[in-house]
């Protein structure tokens, strides 16, 4: 088992439903639209990657349940490597509940089961995937435990590291010392810095703060108001694309691998960056996680009418 990118994740099974607002407690609404997908940052960032064309492997945990044959299966349709990932006797597949409103906007409840099974022992056990990788992936739907150790691990052997902060708490220094990507979105970048970010200069106060405590480049991801790219040497914004929005869900997860997959692909910063915003902007177009994001002949089609994002070789 060897693959250029290796995500060290969740993965959840998503059941969505159209709401026109959230409930209170104590509430009941009526929603429409139920529909059931394949999930989980980790899996969703490692499809993303994967259908872009890059190498990938994915590390992570699912029930012996029809959910964890259901995700596998999802996988391994766009060519991820899965035989990392392991089945837990006794223990659910993770879940997440998604309600969505007319605006695309989401709220997510996720009930993690097998995923808090991704451990510094199952890590370990699988060490020579993350050594043999050019980039690696994580987020923190897994015990944060298991991120450092993969970190650490990445860090001693030279691995370039990406991490997606959400859901967003406070990090340890050990962590951000060993992390050379991070992509937060707006709300995740104010939790990690403990600041209110509201436009580029506060966005820019946060990155530095970051860059200071040991990050080497900060992908902070403004929403409609689009990405601010800082690292030591360099610093530079892309403007956002003006698409209709249907589902944000798995919006940063499709940006994330998109970008991971330019970069490896050997792209600049710049033209990585702007390859992933295109596919982010794609995926909000489409309901659902996995199935919203696009095949790199769809990001192509849709670069060469907007004469904006570049594609990766």
């Amino acid at each position: 088992m060897s693959a250029d990118i290796v995500v060290v994740g969740s993965l959840n099974v998503d059941m969505v439903v159209n709401v026109k607002k959230r409930p209170e407690w104590g509430e009941t609404i009526m929603g429409r639209d139920f529909f059931t997908g394949n999930g989980g940052k980790g899996g969703n960032q490692a499809y993303a990657a994967s259908k872009l064309g890059a190498s990938v492997a994915m590390l992570g945990c699912v029930g012996d349940d029809i959910f964890g044959e259901q995700l596998l299966n999802g996988l391994n349709e766009v060519g991820v490597d899965t035989s990392g990932i392991e089945k837990v006797q006794g223990v659910s597949s993770g879940v997440a509940v998604i309600s969505v409103n007319s605006e695309g906007e989401n709220s997510i409840i996720v009930s993690p089961g097998a995923n808090d099974h991704v451990t510094p022992e199952y890590v370990k056990r699988h060490e020579q995937i993350i050594i043999a990788a050019k980039l690696v992936m994580m987020q923190l739907e897994i015990p944060l435990e298991t991120v450092i150790e993969v970190a650490k691990i990445a860090h001693k052997h030279n691995v370039p590291v990406m991490l997606d902060p959400a859901p967003a708490v406070k990090l340890p220094d050990e962590l951000y010392q060993k992390v050379s990507y991070i992509v937060p979105n707006e709300s995740e970048l104010g939790v990690i810095t403990d600041l209110k970010i509201s436009d580029k200069e506060t966005a820019k106060t946060a990155s530095e703060k970051l860059m200071k405590q040991g990050v080497g480049t900060v992908f902070a991801k403004l929403g409609g108001k689009g990405v601010l790219v800082s690292k030591e040497t360099e610093s530079f914004f892309v403007e956002p694309h003006v698409v209709t929005a249907v589902d944000t869900t798995a919006a940063g997860d499709s940006f994330a691998g998109a970008l991971a997959t330019a970069l490896v692909s050997g792209k600049s910063l710049q033209e990585a960056t702007e390859f992933a915003n295109t596919v982010g902007a794609l995926t909000v177009t489409k309901k659902g996680a996995q199935v919203s994001m696009p095949t790199l002949e769809e990001v192509t089609e849709y670069s060469g009418t907007q004469g904006q994002a570049r594609r990766p070789r």
